[in-house]
């Protein structure tokens, strides 16, 4: 299945439906955190066509975000090239799959403007996926999530000893719909797909989950180890090798993202996540 939250009912209040095609069958859930609880699974028996609703991202508002660094080469890439030429991954890097909480309160749906935080001059998508939680702590889904990152106002912050997040805290994309297991090639935990980023339609890199050193479902017991996740919180990769700017060299050969900037993360079977820098 294909999941949406969408407005363009005709009542003006978000509710949940099935992207088929180019319909979108109404689903009884009044959210899709109930949907991921298992209520309201059946048709309402109203469709709409695709064209005329507006998409929000799948989850609104999660009830917890949890980003994982899951791939050696961007970390290692990114910060010997913004923060630490001599940068090495710490050992505990490779024992567990460590993340960080992010803020639920500024996520962005599909077209969403994205305004770039003041003072930042080194603004930088970063393309990763993510998994939902469904019951019983399972994974329901996956999207695409991008992670914005204000470069600059990350290494000022490095200097903090890891405090302070206001780097990341500004936006984070979701969407466009959440797509179940049984449609993705997923399994033993690792969803294999190829992606790529367009900045203005012009193609900026392309990536893929190949290189992942820990898959979604070491990402899922990690988090659930001593602690409850609930359906509708997020669980996110990391950013895909080479899947971001920072990767590509030192920050004043870099063309960084402006106002005005049409920016689209495209990955098979998940679709295309756009928003436009403000």
């Amino acid at each position: 299945m294909r999941l949406v939250t969408y407005t363009g009912n005709g009542s003006g209040a978000a509710r949940v439906g099935e992207l088929v095609d180019d319909r979108v069958r109404e689903l009884e859930a009044p959210t899709m955190i109930a949907w991921l609880r298992g209520e309201g699974r059946a048709a309402t028996g109203v469709d709409h066509a695709a064209a005329e609703v507006t998409l929000l991202a799948p989850v609104p508002e999660p009830p917890a975000y949890r980003d994982f660094m899951t791939y050696e080469g961007h970390a290692v890439r990114a910060l010997r090239n913004i923060a630490r030429p001599d940068f090495e991954l710490p050992e505990y890097w490779y024992a567990v799959p460590g993340y960080y909480f992010g803020n639920t309160g500024t996520f962005r749906g599909p077209g969403d403007a994205v305004r770039r935080p003041e003072g930042c001059e080194w603004l930088d998508f970063e393309l990763e996926l993510a998994a939902v939680i469904g019951a019983d702590q399972q994974l329901a889904g996956f999207t695409i999530l991008n992670d914005w990152s204000a470069r600059d106002t990350q290494v000022r912050e490095a200097t903090l000893g890891g405090l302070g997040a206001k780097a990341k805290d500004f936006a984070t994309s979701l969407g466009p719909w959440l797509v179940t297991p049984d449609e993705l090639p997923y399994a033993d935990g690792r969803l294999k797909v190829s992606g790529h980023v367009e900045v203005n339609g012009e193609l900026i890199t392309e990536t893929s989950t190949e290189l992942q050193h820990f898959d979604f479902e070491q990402m899922l017991a990690h988090a659930a180890r001593d602690s409850r996740l609930r359906p509708g919180d997020v669980l996110a990769s990391g950013t895909l090798d080479f899947g971001c700017i920072a990767e590509f060299g030192p920050p004043d050969e870099q063309r960084w993202l402006q106002p005005g900037d049409r920016v689209s993360l495209i990955v098979d079977g998940l679709g295309e996540l756009h928003n436009v820098i403000e």
